[in-house]
C-alpha cells in the first residue's frame, strides 16, 4: 500500500471542500488533459474504472465513476463504440475489442442514430450537388460547341 504524500493529502483535503459539481468538473478536466484516450473518445478498456481510481488516489472514487459514466454517455464516445474495433487503456495501448453486442447496443442509442441520419443526409446532399454540377457542365459544353459552330457557319457562308 502506498503512503500518501503531504502534497497529496493537502490536495485531497482542498478538493473535498469543493462542491460535488466542482469536484467532478476538476476531475474531468484532469482526466481529459492527462489521458489521450479520453480526449480522442476512443473505446475504453473494460475495467478502466479501477485503473483510474488507482491512478488518481487524491480524488473520490465515486466522483471518478461519475466522470467516467458521463464520458461513456457522450454521443462522440457512443459513436466510437458503434464503429467497433479496439479498446484502449489509460496509456493508449490496445486492450481488448468492442464486442458485436456492445457495438449493436451503441448503434441503437438515439444520439448515435441521429448522428448517423445527419451523416446520411449530408452525404446525400453532397451527392445531389455533385450530380447537379455534372448536369450543369454538360449543357454548358454543348452550348459552347453550338455557339462555336454558329459563329463558324456564317463566316464559312460569307467566304463562299
Amino acid at each position: 500500500m502506498t503512503q500518501e504524500t503531504a502534497l497529496g493529502a493537502a490536495l485531497k483535503s482542498a478538493v473535498q471542500t469543493m462542491s460535488k459539481k466542482k469536484q467532478t468538473d476538476l476531475i474531468a478536466d484532469h482526466i481529459y488533459g492527462k489521458y489521450d484516450v479520453f480526449k480522442r473518445f476512443k473505446p475504453l478498456a473494460l475495467g478502466i474504472d479501477k485503473d483510474l481510481v488507482a491512478a488518481l488516489p487524491q480524488y473520490d472514487p465515486a466522483l471518478i465513476a461519475r466522470v467516467l459514466s458521463n464520458h461513456c454517455r457522450r454521443p462522440r464516445y457512443l459513436k466510437s463504440l458503434a464503429r467497433g474495433g479496439k479498446r484502449f487503456d489509460l496509456n493508449n495501448r490496445f486492450k481488448g475489442e468492442v464486442s458485436p453486442e456492445e457495438q449493436a447496443i451503441a448503434q441503437q442509442h438515439p444520439a448515435v442514430q441521429e448522428m448517423l441520419a445527419r451523416q446520411a443526409a449530408k452525404q446525400a446532399e453532397q451527392q445531389a450537388a455533385e450530380a447537379e454540377a455534372a448536369v450543369a457542365e454538360q449543357p454548358a459544353e454543348a452550348t459552347a460547341e453550338t455557339a462555336t459552330l454558329a459563329t463558324e457557319t456564317p463566316a464559312a457562308q460569307a467566304a463562299e
